[in-house]
């Protein structure tokens, strides 16, 4: 076969092959399910639209009260205005449903009685999802934040008033000061995170902020709420006045956390 023969042979095959090309070779190959051009085998597609009503297993109304952590104020929320005037004169900011623009936009009621038992499953899932970056006494410098992640703001203020946040630089803010909410100051906000609506809390857990990932998806609502409790009494555990501590509790302080034989053991060893 001349050379001349050769190639009309080859551009025939190629032609042919084009012909017969699987439309899958062609990426993206987006083919939206459309019923009408299906005729009578589209209910026979395993791709047919699902029925009016059908949910997931497990999944929740959207007027569940577990789910239920705005006010009527935070579903359509308004921005400060002289923030806007300094901010965003222009009106390009438009908040959306959860927007942290006041502290009336969340609820501060939990939809169940936080008893102990559920404080200490609170404690348990925050050591669990939390403490690895917030420290298990919520201060911020957990062991990821030490292994080079950004550092979240820490639960509590400085009793000084002189420490302030750490910007995303990894840098002292010169403009917040420790313990306040990094999500109501980008909305001209200042409010410390220590009285911050529960549901905030609760919002910033399901949805994530930053640096900090979204836990709907690991942390069921019941959960959340019970970390969120276990946060407030972490909060409130660090700016406790001892002068109002049970006595057990004060000698447990003064001992560094020791039990009383834990004491005496230390006390022999000394001897």
């Amino acid at each position: 076969m001349t050379t001349h023969r050769r190639f009309l042979a080859l551009a025939a095959l190629a032609t042919g092959l084009t012909g017969c090309q699987q439309k899958m070779a062609e990426q993206p190959a987006p083919r939206p399910y459309d019923v009408a051009s299906q005729g009578v085998f589209a209910f026979d597609q395993s791709a047919r639209p699902l029925q009016p009503g059908t949910v997931f297993r497990g999944q929740r109304s959207a007027d569940d009260p577990m789910l239920a952590w705005l006010t009527p104020q935070g579903k359509a929320p308004k921005v400060n205005p002289d923030w806007k005037k300094a901010v965003d004169p222009n009106g390009e900011v438009v908040p959306t449903a959860g927007t942290p623009t006041d502290v009336g936009n969340f609820v501060n009621e939990f939809p169940f009685e936080m008893t102990e038992t559920e404080l200490k499953r609170g404690q348990q899932r925050f050591n669990v999802f939390c403490a690895e970056c917030h420290g298990a006494a919520g201060n911020g410098w957990g062991k990821i934040v030490e292994r080079g992640f950004l550092r979240p703001p820490s639960y509590h203020q400085d009793p000084q008033d002189k420490a302030f946040d750490w910007s995303t630089t990894g840098q002292p803010s010169t403009e917040l000061k420790q313990g306040f909410s990094r999500g109501f100051f980008r909305y001209g906000v200042k409010v410390p995170l220590d009285q911050v609506p529960v549901g905030y809390i609760y919002q910033v857990i399901t949805w994530g902020f930053g640096g900090m990932p979204e836990h709907a998806s690991q942390i069921p609502p019941e959960d959340r709420w019970r970390i969120t409790a276990y946060i407030r009494a972490l909060q409130l555990s660090q700016g406790a006045d001892v002068t109002t501590l049970p006595v057990d509790a004060k000698k447990l302080l003064e001992s560094g956390g020791k039990s009383k034989a834990e004491t005496k053991k230390d006390d022999k060893g000394h001897h």
